[in-house]
């Protein structure tokens, strides 16, 4: 693949922007995550009514996955393009109040504190800067007993993409785990799983800390 077209799949992965980012970039996120979206939306064990959260949603496949299961659903990512998309995806869910879009970042969710029960997020987590940071702001806002999920792929299979270079942190399995020890979630789990199109990949579930 060009290097060139390495760097601009890159940037749309990190923040899908554009004509290309609403159009392209969300249905190919679903594509290549879909089994991933599958493995975290069954370890969430998300119940009607419960107040989820998704963060870095994307192309949206695990927000209709929640939004099926009956649950009320805030999506937060930093990219424009994918929250214009989500509301108009999911404009009836909006206008039903069981789901919101937020443009934010990461590290300052826009969220009260304890407000979800159940947080997820699925190939995203390569994009932030400060993983405890993160995990410290999911911490804030899923209530005592609730339950995160995080679904992402190895080191490995993050750098054996040669345009993993702009932009991607390829975090080892130890870190996120440390990092999500340390902000106040209890590790329950880590399951290995396999894709073609991401190689190698984890879904992490934790319980937040009833203290």
């Amino acid at each position: 693949m060009p290097a060139g077209l390495d760097r601009f799949l890159a940037r749309q992965f990190s923040h899908p922007e554009g004509l290309a980012g609403r159009l392209l970039l969300g249905p190919l996120l679903n594509h290549i995550g879909g089994q991933m979206m599958r493995d975290a939306f069954f370890a969430l064990d998300v119940e009607p009514g419960e107040p989820c959260l998704d963060l870095g949603f994307g192309g949206g496949a695990l927000v209709e996955r929640m939004l099926k299961a009956g649950a009320t659903v805030t999506g937060v990512d930093r990219s424009a393009a994918m929250v214009a998309r989500a509301q108009a995806r999911f404009a009836q869910g909006m206008a039903s109040g069981r789901a919101c879009f937020l443009e934010a970042s990461a590290d300052a969710l826009p969220l009260p504190d304890r407000s979800v029960q159940k947080a997820a997020s699925v190939n995203a987590l390569y994009f932030w800067p400060d993983l405890l940071v993160v995990m410290r702001e999911l911490a804030r806002v899923v209530q005592p007993g609730g339950r995160l999920v995080l679904g992402f792929q190895t080191a490995a299979a993050v750098r054996s993409w040669p345009g993993h270079v702009h932009g991607f942190h390829a975090f080892e399995d130890a870190e996120i785990s440390h990092a999500v020890s340390e902000a106040g979630f209890v590790l329950l789990d880590v399951r290995p799983g396999f894709h073609p199109a991401v190689r190698d990949y984890r879904t992490l579930i934790a319980r937040r800390d009833a203290q």
